[in-house]
Order: C-alpha cells, then structure tokens, then sequence
C-alpha cells in the first residue's frame, strides 16, 4: 500500500509524552530555597543547572532583567516540576525552570515589600517522570543547553522586532517603560533596539565567549569599536569602575567609549592617509621609539647643508630619504628624512662642530631634544582629549538640566555667586557666546542668541520648581565657554604670553560637576592632579616667602636694637663730666730728699 501525501502511516506516528498537569504555586509559601527542608517545592536533584565552585559563575541565579520581566508580566514559560521519592517523598522537584521559579519569589518578596500583591506561578507536574531520573536529567539539559544556544539569536530577532516598533511610531514614554519591563529591560536598552538589531551575531558570540555581561546598551556601544585593539577589556573596566562607584549614568563608560571612538577615528584617518601615500609612492616608517637613536628626523627639525628650511615639497623633489610617518598623539602626518646624516642635513640650531666635541655634550643636546619632542607630543595628545572629552561632560550637563525636581542647594549657591559677583568672565560670557550653549544644555535650539520671545515662552512653560536648572543652565554655559578652552587643562598664557597656572575656576568646575556624578575622564583627573601640585607648590614657595621675610625683618629689628644700644652708649659716655672722666695728679713732694750717708 503506498502512502499519498495526505496520508500517514499509522507505525510513523510516535506516542507523545505525558503532557502533565497544571497546577498554581505559590512563590513565597510553596517553594524556599534557602529552607528545603521546609519547602512544598525544591530543585530536583537531577537538574542540569548546578550551583558551581567559588569563583565560577552561578547561573542558578536568576538575572535582573530576568526578575524585572517576572514582575512585570509574570512567569509566561510554565516550569516542569516532578514528584519526589525517597527522603524527598511528598516534595514537588524543579526539573526545568529553577532561575524562573527563583525569579518568581524575588518578584513576590519586592511585591510585599512594597504592598502590591503578587501573581503566582503556574508550573506543569509531570507524575510519569516520578523516579525516572535519566529522562528528567536529559530533559533538563536539553531545555538549557538549547536555551543558551539560543540566546544569541533569540535577542538580536526581539533587537530587530523591537527596531522596528520603536521606528514605525512614537512610543509614549509609560508604554516604553512598561514594555520594557516586560520583557527584562530599560527603556534606555529598548531605545538602543535598532543599534543592536544590525549587530553581527558573531559579535555577541564573542561576547558571551568573553564572559561579558553586557546590556543591550553596551552591546551596541562595543560592536562600534569592537575593531580597536583591548577595546573589551578597557569597557569592562570602566563598566567595573561605575559599578563600584556607584554611577547609575554610565560615566565611566561615557568617558570609556569617547576615548574609544576618538581612537578608531583615528586609525581610519591613518588608514585613509596611508593608502594616499600609497597612491604617490610615498613611503611610511613606523614612529621610532626614541628619534634620538634613530636615523630618521622630522623635516621640521632639518635644514639643508647651507642653512635653509625644509619643506615638505621640496624635499620630496630632491631627497631620496623623503619618507611620512603618524603622530601617535593624533594621528596626524610627519614628514622624515629617513637617514638625514647620509642626506647631507642639519640639526636646526645644533652646533654645527657637535660632532668633533666631547660625545657627554653631543649626547646631552639630543636629550634636550628628545625631552622637547615629549612634550610636544604630551600636549598634543591632551589637547585632543581635552577637545574629545568636551562631549561627554556638556552631555552630563544636559542631563543635569532635564532634571524636574528641586535644584540642590550647592547648584542654587553656585548660580547666585556667579550671577550676584558680576565677574568679568560672567559679563564676557554673556556678550560672547550668543546663547549657543544655553539651547545645548536646554535642548531648545529656538534659544541661539537669545531673543526676548523666546525666552520669555521658555519661562511661561517652565514649573517654578525648575527655575533654578535655567539658572544653571546659564551659568554652566559660562564656566564651559570661559574657564574649559582648549587650553585651560594646562593653564592659560597671559598677555606677556607667559604660562599660568590652571584657573581655580576650572577647578571649582570639574570637582561640582564631579561631586554630582560625573566621572572624569584621565586628561580631567590629571588637571585637578596638576592644579593641586601647582597649588601646594605656590603655598609653598607662599611659606617660604613669608618666612624669609620674618627673618628679614628679625635680623632688621636685632640690628636696629644693636645700632640703638651702640648710639645710647655712646651718648651716655659723651654725657660724662671732663673732671669726672681723669684721676687727679698727685702732688710733687716738697720735702728735701735726705743726704745720702758717707
């Protein structure tokens, strides 16, 4: 008999297995895991998903996403319980579903913690697995192991059907949350949906490898730099840091991933430059350890055998050592001779007979040189981080001014001292910036130069309660535009175009910002690490004065004292009588010496 399409034989269809009962149970009274003894329902003692050694992940725990899904809508996967035997005899055991089960009770004890009721659990009793514990064994294992497998496509698909939500229509803000929660995330995760939907699977394959526990933020954020090298391990570290902090807003990973996309600008730059280079048959050679040791110099270090400057076209023209190489501060090209000595060229401003000196002087001078070169490169690497950084503060600050409650009494302080003080830098800010930084940190771009009407429509709709965050927002906009230049991380110039110190104010600024959450960047650590050496450094040399000037004016009054004590001396010795200051002269004897005897 042959078998049409429509047909089946009846040998092919195999039994299927006992479906269970469903039956509710209660989270809090019916199952304590810390209490077994005392427990209805406990973990089976085959279930695959054990408890491991200290130090290994425990993945009997349920996650917080996990937990805050159970809250919202309850466990929706009916976990597989069986009945127990032996000195289990009576107990129910969790066979598939104990981080669900687990969940379910954190959700109930935050429920009654908080006076809502909670939901309980609905969970299938499978009666035909009672003492059959190969089967349940390898039941347990399958729905894990294919659980984690997965995972990894299982969130890009929700990732690309949540993307696709969120674009189509404006969510409400409650909708979001509430959406969110349902299924074990923030609304910030739910925004990053369609960032994530575009991630290769094999990258969050790579994170899980990697042991990264990473939200849907942080994925996204990584596999846009997942190309620069330790780029994981430096996010773990700022994700370790803000936790250890305390930091709910993501500082360190902020800051983390602005250096992070700075660094992969900058190789796609030298990528790009080098292939031009190519192109022109240029060649590149790596940025020397020490140029010191090297043959090769920076043409702008180089004149020609008579004297004259180098220039990049001219040098290219008539030098076989015409070479480029990358600043490593920035990323921007150096042009080289690659052997300068055997090119016939100069050391500008060295001593023309340095070589026939003494080789202590020869080394001496290229040290100086090479300190030189430090420095130059220490600059312009914290110029381009001071300038990078910028972005991340200025976006703290615009959180800072969403803020719907009342304004602390340190952001009130600072909005009337800057205002009442009536600065110079206040007054110049408000002339110079033209309200370009108030419409940044108010997210109102209607407020560019500030005309009268707008402002006055942004005070009309404005709570009395957020008044003072429009103050601050101002104020902020001065600190920003007058005390956080492009060179104020190592002290402006004055107009003799001498160094000085870092300005208080930028100090004042970054430590409010820092004692309200913000988290420095390591360019803005090591100013307030340099503001503060330069401080102590002038109380010293404060000290040191005022000490020289006590022992001055000691030595001073000790002479004046000596000078008075020699001049009265020499009064009271001028003021003594002349008959007072001589013996008087004995008188002559008058008598006749005796005659001597014969």
């Amino acid at each position: 008999m042959t078998v049409t399409q429509n047909e089946q034989a009846p040998a092919a269809i195999a039994e299927e297995a006992d479906a269970g009962r469903l039956e509710w149970i209660d989270p809090l009274t019916d199952f304590r895991p810390d209490e077994p003894e005392e427990s209805r329902v406990i973990v089976d003692p085959f279930n695959h998903r054990k408890k491991r050694e200290d130090g290994e992940e425990d993945t009997t725990e349920p996650d917080p996403g996990l937990i805050a899904s159970v809250d919202a809508v309850g466990v929706q996967q009916a976990p597989v319980l069986r009945p127990q035997v032996g000195a289990n005899e009576g107990k129910l055991g969790i066979v598939m579903g104990q981080r669900r089960m687990k969940a379910a009770r954190a959700a109930a004890e935050k429920a009654v913690a908080e006076g809502r009721k909670y939901r309980k659990v609905r969970v299938i009793i499978r009666e035909d697995l009672k003492g059959v514990d190969d089967e349940a064994l390898a039941g347990s294992m399958v729905e894990n192991v294919h659980r984690a497998a997965a995972s990894v496509q299982d969130d890009l698909d929700a990732a690309q059907q949540l993307a696709l939500m969120v674009d189509a229509k404006r969510v409400p803000k409650a909708r979001k949350a509430q959406l969110a929660a349902a299924i074990g995330r923030t609304t910030e995760e739910l925004d990053a949906a369609p960032r994530v939907a575009k991630i290769a699977p094999e990258v969050i394959e790579e994170l899980w490898e990697q042991g990264a526990e990473f939200d849907w933020v942080e994925q996204a954020d990584y596999a846009e730099v997942e190309d620069v090298p330790n780029a994981l391990w430096k996010l773990e570290q700022a994700k370790r840091k803000d936790a250890d902090e305390g930091n709910t807003k993501r500082g360190a990973w902020r800051q983390a991933m602005q250096a992070l996309r700075a660094e992969k600008e900058k190789a796609e730059r030298i990528a790009a430059t080098t292939a031009e280079l190519a192109k022109k048959m240029i060649p590149v050679i790596g940025w020397p350890h020490s140029w010191q040791y090297s043959a090769a110099r920076p043409l702008e270090e180089l004149e020609s055998g008579i004297g004259r400057p180098l220039t990049e076209a001219g040098h290219n023209e008539t030098c076989e050592g015409h070479a480029a190489t990358f600043d490593p501060a920035d990323g921007e090209v150096v042009w080289v001779c690659r052997d300068f000595k055997k090119h016939g060229h100069r050391i500008i401003g060295a001593d023309q007979t340095e070589g026939d000196g003494s080789e202590e002087a020869d080394e001496k001078a290229e040290a100086e040189r090479e300190a030189a070169r430090a420095e130059a490169r220490r600059v312009k690497a914290n110029n381009a981080a001071w300038r990078s950084v910028r972005e991340v503060r200025q976006a703290f600050i615009v959180d800072m001014c969403q803020d719907k409650g009342e304004a602390p009494a340190d952001v009130k302080d600072l909005v009337l001292t800057t205002i009442l003080a009536g600065r110079y830098t206040y007054t110049h800010y408000v002339t110079g910036d033209y309200g370009r930084l108030l419409s940044t940190f108010l997210k109102d771009e209607n407020l560019k130069h500030t005309p009268a009407d707008v402002v006055a429509k942004l005070v009309k709709r404005t709570g009395a309660k957020r008044y003072w965050w429009l103050l601050f927002a101002h104020v902020a906009g001065m600190y920003e535009f007058e005390h956080m230049t492009d060179e104020a991380w190592r002290g402006k110039k004055d107009e003799f175009g001498r160094r000085k110190p870092i300005e208080g104010e930028t100090v004042e600024w970054l430590n409010f910002l820092k004692k309200h959450g913000y988290s420095l960047s390591e360019v803005e650590e090591e100013t307030l690490a340099t503001a503060q050496q330069q401080a102590e450094e002038e109380a010293r040399r404060v000290a040191e004065r005022k000490e020289r000037d006590a022992r001055w004016q000691r030595e001073r009054e000790e002479a004046r004292l000596k000078r008075e004590a020699e001049e009265k001396a020499a009064r009271e010795a001028e003021a003594v009588p002349a008959d007072e200051s001589h013996e008087p002269e004995d008188e002559p004897d008058t008598e006749p010496a005796e005659a001597d005897d014969e």
